[in-house]
């Protein structure tokens, strides 16, 4: 029977110890369990990595054998922009935040969760992708994430994880247990806003790129997948207002910091993305539905950019 491609599931577990199977023996006897993540797009590549050719002077002509001299192994998925059925806990995506470089925070007081970045987080993650009856077990795994969010749409927050390779063997999937996954809201004039320095814009769409920089490292009796830089980047897309509203063009040139707050949802399933230190960069013209948009590239300043669920 023909394996069908829609049969995929990727579940995961945090690890408490780098490249060891977060559901060990060990793991599973202090209470460790399987989640699962519901969400879309989801891809593999089982060898990622670089191959090197012999090239052996034989006599002959074309090509000669090669190897590969490294393996890893990378995932890709998506999950909504939602947040947690309990505020004051973290939304399901949380542990995959803990292997962005982020430190989950949850305020019991204040009935939040915070994601923030935090240059010596080490956290990482067993991933285990089901692939119409093949198990990729994926340890030692660290990644990035972007968020992705535009009006009309349920936005979502892609994550890029890279990890080390286990072989692959047969395995029938899991049956998955998705109820701490709450529905997206649409982002929109109902549930959604956006501000500069408190002032409300209309904005048409928001794209955020932590870019962690996650090389794959290997010598000899060390094998580590590391995050040892981010360079984030971001884009606004808004309508334009007014000159005398709002002159992206001065504040482009001043070079200042500015405070950019994006929320969607209301209490009990609310998602924030918000930073206190961003520069506006230079301004282009665009137009949606006839009218005129600025689309604006933003600096985002050190680490100082927060999630937050309520």
């Amino acid at each position: 029977m023909a394996r069908k491609e829609r049969k995929k599931i990727i579940g995961f577990a945090p690890e408490t110890t780098y490249g060891v199977d977060g559901l060990s023996a060990e793991n599973i006897a202090n209470g460790a369990v399987m989640k699962h993540v519901l969400g879309r797009e989801f891809s593999i590549t089982p060898l990622a990595g670089e191959s090197q050719a012999l090239e052996y002077d034989d006599g002959t002509l074309g090509q000669s054998a090669e190897i590969m001299t490294e393996v890893y192994v990378s995932v890709e998925f998506t999950v909504d922009l939602a947040a947690s059925a309990h505020p004051a806990k973290a939304a399901p995506w949380g542990d995959l935040m803990a292997a962005c470089l982020r430190r989950v925070t949850e305020d019991a007081e204040n009935s939040q969760t915070i994601y923030s970045i935090d240059d010596d987080a080490t956290g990482s993650l067993t991933l285990y992708y089901y692939q119409s009856g093949t198990l990729h077990k994926v340890v030692g795994t660290r990644g990035s994430l972007a968020l992705n969010a535009a009006a009309k749409a349920f936005g979502g927050i892609k994550f890029a994880f890279t990890g080390l390779h286990v072989p692959a063997e047969a395995q029938v999937h899991p049956a998955p247990d998705f109820s701490t996954w709450l529905t997206p809201l649409k982002i929109g004039v109902q549930h959604s806003s956006f501000t500069i320095d408190g002032t409300a814009a209309k904005l048409i769409s928001l794209e955020y790129d932590q870019a962690n920089q996650v090389p794959y490292q290997e010598y000899v009796g060390h094998e580590e997948v590391m995050i040892t830089d981010y360079q984030p980047t971001a884009t606004m897309v808004i309508e334009a207002p007014k000159l005398t509203e709002l002159d992206v063009f001065a504040l482009a040139q001043a070079g200042e910091e500015h405070e950019l707050v994006f929320t969607n949802g209301s209490i009990g399933n609310q998602v924030v993305w918000q930073s206190p230190r961003v520069q506006l960069g230079r301004p282009s013209y665009g137009e949606q539905d006839g009218t005129q948009t600025y689309s604006i590239p933003l600096r985002i300043i050190s680490n100082a950019d927060q999630f937050i669920t309520r």
